[in-house]
C-alpha cells in the first residue's frame, strides 16, 4: 500500500502528488507532506505523522513539506525526510496523476517579499519559475486527462519570470495562443499584481472569473505592521479594476484577525471595507505567530475570544454577501465542470459557484446549466436547454 497525507496550500499538494508519483509503485510507502503557514497548520501536520508511524509501523514512512524545512528535528523519526529544495529536483519534470476535477499546476514557486507575518518566504525563498514551454507541455497533459480547467499555482505566482527577465503576463500572452485551451483559473494574486495590463491579458484567454487577493487587512496602520506596501485607496482601485471589467465576477480575500496590536477600530475598519467592497468569498485566518519573522517578536496580544469575535463577525458578514452574490445569478446560464461523490452530482461556475444538479453525467463533463434556487448553503441549477 503506498498513502499520501497532503496537507496546506494547493502548491504544497501538488508537489506533494508528484512526490507520490515519483515514488509510485513503492509498496508500503506512507508520505506526510506537511505544512506551516499557521501555528494549527503545524501541530496537525505533526500529528498526522506522529499518527502514521502508530498506526503503520511497518511502513517506510517519508516526511517533505514546510514543516520539515522549519523544525526537522521534530521528524527524525521519519524513514526519510525530504527538503522542499531536495522534493523540487526530484519531482522536476514529473507531472502528478489527476485525482480531481480541476488540474492545479504549479507554474513557480518561492517569494522574497517581507511580510512581517508570514513564514512562507523565509522557508521557499528562492524564486524558480516553470518554462512557458514546460508549461504548455503540462496544459497538453492535462487536456489529454480530459481535463477542462487548470488553475496556476504557485508561492506567489505574481513573481512568475521575474527570476529569466519575464512577467506573468508573458505567460498569460503564450497561453492565449493555444488552440483549444481549457478554462484557466489564476490561484491567490497579490493585490499590487492587478493591472490593467494583466486585465487585459485575461480578456484574451478562456479565463475563469475569479479573482482571490490575500489582502489580509484593511486598515493602513495595520498594513504598514504587516509591511505589506499599498493601502485602502490601491486596494479600492484594484476591486474596481476588476468589477469594471468582468461582469458577475467572484472576489475573493484573505484577512488575518487580530495581528499584533490590531485595535477594536482597526478591525472595524477591516469590516466596514469588506462591507462595501464587493467581495464575495473570505479565507479568515486568526493571527499566528511564526518563528523567523519579524512579527514573531510582537508576541501575541490580542487574546483568542477577540479573534474568534473578530473572526466570526466576519464570516457571518460574507455569508451574507455570498448569498446576495448567488440570488442575483438566479436564471442566469454558466457551464460547469462535473464532480460526483456519494450524494449528488455538483460543479464549479467560472466565477466559483458550487452548483449541484440532477442527472448523470460523466466525471469531469463541461455542461451548461441555468441557475434555478438558492439557499443560504445551497446553489442548485438544472441542464439548460
Amino acid at each position: 500500500m503506498q498513502k499520501i497525507i497532503n496537507l496546506g496550500c494547493k502548491l504544497n499538494q501538488y508537489e506533494g502528488f508528484c512526490l507520490a508519483k515519483k515514488f509510485a509503485g513503492t509498496q508500503d510507502l506512507i508520505i506526510v507532506n506537511t505544512c506551516c503557514v499557521t501555528r494549527e497548520a503545524a501541530t496537525k501536520s505533526l500529528r498526522k505523522f506522529r499518527s502514521s508511524k502508530r498506526h503503520y509501523p511497518n511502513h517506510r514512512i517519508i516526511a517533505t513539506g514546510c514543516a520539515c524545512r522549519l523544525a526537522p528535528e521534530k521528524f527524525k523519526m521519519a524513514d526519510q525526510v525530504i527538503d522542499n529544495v531536495q522534493r523540487n529536483e526530484l519531482i522536476k519534470g514529473v507531472f502528478p496523476t489527476p485525482e480531481k476535477s480541476r488540474y492545479f499546476l504549479k507554474i513557480q514557486d518561492g517569494c522574497n517579499e517581507v511580510c512581517s507575518y508570514c513564514i512562507v518566504a523565509k522557508l521557499r525563498d528562492k524564486v524558480e519559475s516553470k518554462s512557458i514551454k514546460d508549461i504548455i507541455e503540462e496544459i497538453e497533459w492535462a487536456v489529454s486527462w480530459d481535463y477542462q480547467e487548470v488553475v496556476l499555482v504557485g508561492a506567489n505566482i505574481g513573481l512568475y519570470g521575474s527570476d529569466v527577465g519575464q512577467e506573468l503576463i508573458d505567460l498569460l500572452k503564450a497561453l492565449s495562443k493555444i488552440s483549444g485551451l481549457p478554462r484557466l483559473r489564476l490561484s491567490s494574486l497579490e493585490p499590487k499584481f492587478v493591472s490593467e495590463d494583466l486585465i487585459r491579458c485575461l480578456k484574451d484567454l478562456p479565463f475563469c472569473r475569479h479573482f482571490h487577493l490575500p489582502i489580509q487587512s484593511a486598515d493602513n496602520r495595520i498594513l504598514i505592521a504587516m509591511k505589506r506596501h499599498y493601502d485602502i485607496v490601491y486596494l479600492k482601485k484594484a476591486a474596481s479594476l476588476i468589477t469594471r471589467n468582468f461582469t458577475d465576477v467572484a472576489l475573493g480575500a484573505d484577512i488575518i484577525v487580530g495581528f499584533p496590536g490590531e485595535m477594536e477600530n482597526e478591525f472595524e475598519n477591516t469590516y466596514k471595507f469588506i462591507e462595501r467592497q464587493p467581495f464575495t468569498h473570505l479565507h479568515i485566518f486568526p493571527y499566528s505567530p511564526r518563528p523567523l519573522t519579524s512579527a514573531y517578536i510582537l508576541g501575541d496580544p490580542v487574546d483568542r475570544k477577540t479573534k474568534r469575535q473578530r473572526l466570526w463577525r466576519l464570516k457571518d458578514l460574507i455569508k451574507n454577501k455570498n448569498y446576495e452574490f448567488r440570488e442575483k445569478l438566479t436564471g442566469k446560464t454558466f457551464d460547469i465542470i462535473v464532480e460526483k461523490n456519494a450524494d449528488m452530482i455538483s460543479g464549479l461556475t467560472d466565477n466559483y459557484i458550487r452548483v449541484e444538479v440532477n442527472g448523470d453525467y460523466d466525471k469531469n463533463a463541461l455542461i451548461r446549466i441555468e441557475i434555478t434556487n438558492v439557499s443560504d448553503d445551497k446553489t442548485q441549477g438544472v441542464i439548460h436547454k
